[in-house]
């Protein structure tokens, strides 16, 4: 069975996808989440199980010591799948009803218990206790793992006033939560990733001199809330939220500006549909084809990247994230911004999204696009910014035919309040210029 597994993924590193259409449907369907079946990931794989067929094979051949130390890994790792397997059964951390539920219900599980019992017995010693621990020890750490990923639930915060000049206006797809202020041309203002519309509290007060401003709260975010309907969270998923929200408040076009993920939503929906956006205005944005710093890929796993989210809700952990990560300011981060940031971030919805996001978005579609961005692009970044390297700046500005740069020393990643006053500046100016 492993050589078979083995086989499989070598026939997928030449690409095909079979018995899928296509590579996100296989992907949903063997993984449960998108995951790319590039031959740079699949061939490693490959490798691991024809080595792992190999050593079963021998220590039962053999019996050698190493050999069958080695099988009763295997074993492990089979075990561990079932064990998270039976977690997923029961439509934990997976979508009821979906290709990978069924299948992990009545193949994927049910093979992996099976096999992975036969290769616990086929490892003869003289004290079971021993082997029994050796496969016990790692069982009840995953055990663990999966009850701080799946059972531990974080307590929800507080529920927090509204702010001045908040509104809610409701579309099949979500009840959108924004706020808005001041009258002319429109300016629309994403939400930071994991943030709210909160985090632009000071360039809506100051744009709303000129302009009709709207922050709005996108799908994980905020209060905005998804109606119960299929929603992927990725590029397609997010500009489609953009586009909707426009058409709900009567905005044929706008300048569009967002921070970090917020940023690569705004810069995909300008190349999805540019004659919605007359400008862009870019903080430290996500949108090329690099790696997210570590913490964030190891959320891309299933089980790391729940516990991890459940993790972070705790406030203590946030507020210091935020001072040593987000902030080159760390005075900056006062009670009102922790409790601005953590609330949202223990909605049960929005902490589903981090993660799905994390996992969904592909950010080689938007690198591929930006030489086709024909519009004006300010691209504002922090030179002490720790979450996506200042270098990225540059590159941006080589890329987008009409970009300009503005690198602020002094300044980390959550550019809009970390160095608000500046970059409320830059924006103002650079809106006036249109």
């Amino acid at each position: 069975m492993l050589v078979l597994d083995a086989l499989l993924h070598l026939y997928w590193s030449t690409g095909a996808r079979w018995p899928a259409p296509d590579e996100r449907t296989l992907s949903m369907a063997v993984l449960g989440t998108p995951v790319s079946f590039a031959p740079r990931i699949v061939l490693p794989l490959a490798a691991t199980l024809l080595v792992a067929a190999a050593v079963v094979h021998f220590s039962a051949v053999t019996g050698h010591r190493l050999l069958r130390a080695g099988t009763l890994m295997v074993a492990t790792g089979l075990l561990i799948r079932a064990l998270a397997g039976a977690v997923w059964v029961f439509g934990v951390g997976v979508e009821p009803g979906s290709a990978f539920f069924w299948l992990n219900l009545l193949l994927y599980t049910p093979l992996c218990v099976v096999l992975g019992l036969l290769c616990v017995s086929t490892v003869p010693v003289r004290r079971p206790w021993r082997r029994a621990a050796a496969v016990g020890t790692p069982l009840a750490l995953i055990a663990v793992l999966l009850f701080g990923a799946y059972g531990y639930r974080p307590a929800a915060a507080p529920a927090q006033a509204l702010e001045p000049g908040s509104r809610f206006v409701d579309t099949p797809l979500a009840r959108f939560h924004y706020v808005t202020a001041g009258t002319g041309t429109p300016v629309v203002l994403l939400a930071p990733g994991a943030s709210s519309t909160f985090a632009w509290r000071e360039q809506v007060a100051e744009l709303a001199r000129d302009h009709t401003v709207f922050a709005v709260d996108l799908p994980g975010n905020g209060r905005t809330t998804l109606h119960d309907l299929p929603f992927r969270y990725d590029l397609d998923g997010m500009t489609t939220a953009i586009g909707t929200f426009l058409d709900a408040v009567g905005v044929p076009r706008a300048a569009l500006a967002g921070n970090s993920w917020s940023g690569g939503f705004a810069l995909a929906f300008a190349q999805r549909r540019p004659e919605r956006v007359d400008r862009l205005l870019l903080l430290a944005p996500s949108g090329l084809d690099e790696r997210d710093p570590l913490l964030w890929e190891l959320m891309k796993p299933p089980v790391l990247g729940e516990l991890i989210t459940n993790l972070g809700a705790d406030r203590a952990s946030l507020a210091a994230g935020l001072r040593s990560t987000y902030f080159a300011n760390p005075d900056r981060v006062t009670e009102e911004v922790v409790d601005a940031m953590w609330v949202p971030g223990t909605v049960p919805a929005n902490m589903r999204a981090t993660y799905e996001l994390e996992r969904g978005l592909d950010w080689s579609i938007t690198e591929a696009a930006l030489g086709r961005v024909r519009l004006p692009v300010q691209v504002i970044w922090g030179a002490q910014d720790q979450v996506l390297p200042v270098a990225q700046a540059s590159r941006f500005g080589a890329l987008l035919p009409e970009a300009e740069v503005h690198v602020l020393d002094g300044c980390g990643h959550a550019l809009t309040v970390d160095c608000a006053e500046r970059v409320t500046t830059l924006m103002s100016g650079f809106l006036r210029g249109r």
